[in-house]
């Protein structure tokens, strides 16, 4: 026999026992044993007829040292394996005996036996829970309003995207590489108290990889599967006019554009993967070993390319230059013929983009940051003490769609708002500024959200304003009102205010965070999974925690950093050679995807800086927090487009200086033209570059662990420490003058980094190309 035919009908029990990145060895003392994970491993040859499967050959392999000969493909794999301190490395080469006469793939396929449809199921930054929620074809902009009879506790509504189905008993998501934020899948079994992983890399050869979990009930089993080149069979997702005549809308069912490839004799293709089990673990362990493993095979490169001074004074200019209207407030967009540009609460800006002026600047941007805040509370509030969601040239407008009362508010908005107008309120009475004129109304604010709470026993994701009714619920969208509650109670020394921010920190976590998935923050994805929902969690509990001191609202902020840092790309996508993002050197890693919907990443969080991953650090001393801010943040500048260097969009026009598009293309989820390219527009990452420029220290420095970070596009490093002081060698490697901003710290020191600590921050002016010695004193 063969060697293939000998491994041919083995079936592998194959276990690695792990002990957590994250946690001693004591904590697996007195766990119940488990048995043997029963696992099964095969390789997979497949032909195509376009994106069809011709035929298909699977051989069951060990995972060792070991050759396999495929019968109905003209090649053979050599597996060789390499232990890792928490898994298994395999480089699977395969090698052609002759030219293929069809085009083909290869894939390395795990598959887990006993299969229950409670598993987990995770894609980074695409799919959570296996996306099982209740799907509807419904077009752009979605808003389900279910029947009056539900209960606000039923089933969430999805759009059409990739998901398992909830009912049926086969179903199949297949996404390529770059439609997730890293190349892997997994699950987490709750019964078992065990996590299953299947690591790739983005690209193999010349190709993009795909994965693909496939799961049959029926036979009680699920497949996890990585294949080079990837192809999304028969059908894969598009966002866009759909060819049915369905209109504009998310389908998961769009025909799929894939093929395999034709390969030649003597060619070879090493495909890379890993495999991770551990066992026994929580949920919330699960999520740690992920972003602990998500860059065994791929870490992205250093790089410095545009500081944070620069990229924030060019924003600055061109909200000096296009975006104060004349009824006097930050818009937060350009094109003020649409009301959606003019004004939207929180979300993508309004009433968060006057805070960095109001912190930095000294005249005219401080000035309209104030007028910005008169306008909301004399001309945007409602009756009841909420703030209309969008407004525009004298008309309100509202978040439900043009059949809905201009009174639908997606609740978010208004959680994110006050979150920012109460930092704005404290900084105001810091520097003896009155704030007479608005503490009424944002007090009417909180109050709403204090009565709506207490109505309904939580904040639901649409209301009615002029009501008070929850319209649509399921969603942790609103959860930055706990940050903003926490915060009023320190300001309005309210203990309602604080009592009701804890009982939603509980509502929140036991619904949501405790279930790995977190909900439905931006207003056109019904309740699909999304980044903000997480990183808006993440800052509450952690204001909560620096309101209360309580260690649960620190454990709660750390296990919902886990589930956000998984929405973040963590490796640097190879974009097309004729893309406009490979001319210009664009790095992926750091950047955010944005939902389970809208597949793209995007240039920071929206909208917040990231600097509750600055105060983990604090709390905790973990400096993991420190790089995954940095990735983060560091990322952001080298999508401003400058005037010494505009980018180009995909409708062959510059984006004009001081502009960011939230477009950061990996995946082709708007066709495969789209990839590598930005679209034109003035978009919310201007926002976010603009609090990290006030909220995150170009260099940081912790004198109680001697802790030095760079965040900025900055080299720094340390000479001397001294008791009191640290001698830093500081150098721009970038084509820009700039100006850097450091913090010199004391972690422990509790009050020295809250709300406001801007002016906290030290600087230093820096020549392109200068290297100075500095001393940084405590």
């Amino acid at each position: 026999m063969t060697p293939g035919k000998q491994k041919n009908n083995l079936t592998l029990l194959y276990e690695i026992r792990c002990i957590s990145l994250y946690r001693t060895p004591d904590f697996y003392i007195n766990k119940p044993k488990r048995e043997e994970l029963n696992m099964r491993y095969s390789l997979v040859c497949k032909s195509f007829t376009g994106s069809d499967v011709l035929d298909v050959e699977n051989i069951c392999v060990n995972l060792e040292n070991n050759q396999y000969i495929f019968s109905q493909f003209p090649c053979h794999a050599w597996i060789t394996t390499q232990q890792l301190p928490h898994g298994l490395r395999l480089d699977i080469t395969l090698t052609f005996n002759e030219d293929t006469t069809y085009p083909m793939n290869f894939s390395f396929s795990m598959e887990a036996e006993q299969w229950d449809k409670s598993h987990y199921v995770l894609m980074p930054g695409a799919v959570y829970n296996g996306n099982r929620f209740v799907s509807l074809p419904l077009t752009y902009p979605p808003y389900y309003q279910p029947a009056e009879i539900c209960t606000f506790s039923d089933a969430e509504v999805i759009t059409s995207i990739p998901h398992l189905d909830m009912e049926k008993k086969k179903s199949q998501i297949s996404l390529l590489a770059g439609d997730m934020a890293s190349p892997l899948c997994g699950f987490y079994d709750f019964n078992g108290q065990s996590g299953s992983v299947l690591l790739g890399e983005h690209r193999c050869g010349d190709y993009y990889t795909g994965f693909t979990v496939d799961e049959n009930q029926n036979d009680g089993k699920a497949s996890f599967v990585l294949s080079v080149p990837g192809v999304r069979e028969t059908n894969a997702y598009f966002f866009g006019d759909q060819q049915d005549g369905k209109g504009f809308r998310p389908d998961a069912s769009a025909p799929s554009h894939d093929t395999g490839a034709f390969f030649k004799q003597g060619d070879t293709l090493t495909l890379t993967a890993c495999v991770f089990h551990w066992n026994p673990i929580s949920l919330p362990d699960f999520f740690k070993l992920v972003n602990g493993a998500k860059t065994t095979l791929e870490n992205p490169a250093n790089f410095n390319n545009v500081p944070f001074y620069k990229a924030y004074t060019s924003i600055k200019e061109k909200y000096r230059r296009e975006n104060f209207t004349e009824e006097g407030y930050y818009s937060v967009g350009t094109d003020w013929n649409i009301p959606q540009q003019c004004w939207q609460a929180g979300w993508i800006g309004g009433g968060i983009n006057s805070y960095p002026f109001l912190l930095e600047d000294t005249s005219e941007a401080r000035q309209r940051a104030l007028s910005t805040l008169r306008f909301v509370f004399s001309r945007l509030q409602h009756p009841s003490g909420w703030v209309f969601g969008m407004y525009g040239n004298g008309k309100f407008v509202g978040d439900g769609g043009d059949s809905n009362p201009d009174t639908i508010l997606l609740v978010r908005k208004n959680a994110d708002l006050l979150y920012f107008v109460l930092k704005q309120l404290f900084w105001l009475s810091d520097h003896d500024h009155s704030t007479t004129l608005f503490e009424q109304p944002v007090k009417a604010l909180c109050d709403a959200f204090v009565r709506l709470f207490q109505q309904y026993g939580q904040l639901g994701q649409f209301i009615d304003m002029a009501t008070e009714e929850i319209v649509i619920g399921n969603s942790a969208g609103a959860c930055m009102a706990v940050g903003a509650l926490a915060l009023a109670s320190e300001y309005f020394q309210c203990t309602e205010y604080l009592d009701v921010a804890e009982r939603l920190g509980e509502y929140y976590y036991n619904n949501y965070v405790k279930k790995g998935m977190l909900n439905g923050c931006p207003g056109e994805i019904c309740q699909a999974p999304d980044s903000e929902a997480a990183f808006a969690m993440l800052e509450s509990y952690v204001q909560l925690y620096e309101t209360t001191q309580r260690s649960i609202w620190l454990s709660y902020a750390e296990e919902t950093c886990e589930i956000a840092m998984t929405w973040v790309m963590s490796y640097d996508f190879v974009f097309p050679a004729h893309s406009t993002a490979a001319k210009r050197g664009v790095h992926s890693s750091g950047t955010v995807f944005a939902n389970a919907q809208n597949k793209h990443s995007a240039p920071g969080i929206c909208t917040l800086s990231g600097n509750s991953l600055l105060k983990l650090y604090r709390f905790t001393g973990d400096a993991k927090y420190l790089r995954d801010l940095h990735a983060i943040a560091h990322s952001l500048p080298q999508y401003v487009s400058l005037a010494e260097n505009p980018e180009l969009t995909l409708e062959k026009k510059y984006l004009p200086a001081g502009y960011m598009n939230e477009r950061v293309q990996t995946s082709d989820w708007e066709g495969k033209e789209t990839v590598g390219e930005f679209l034109y527009g003035s978009n919310w990452p201007e926002v976010s570059m603009l609090l990290t420029f006030v909220e995150v220290p170009g260099v940081y420095v912790d004198f109680e662990s001697r802790t030095l970070q760079v965040f900025d596009h900055v080299e720094c490093l340390v000479t001397q420490w001294n008791a009191d002081s640290v001698l830093l060698e500081m150098y721009n490697p970038t084509a820009y003058n700039t100006t850097v901003t450091l913090l010199a710290d004391e972690r422990t020191n509790t009050k020295h980094v809250t709300h406001n600590y801007f002016e906290s921050m030290k600087t230093v002016l820096l020549s392109a190309g200068e290297r100075v010695q500095i001393e940084l004193r405590k």
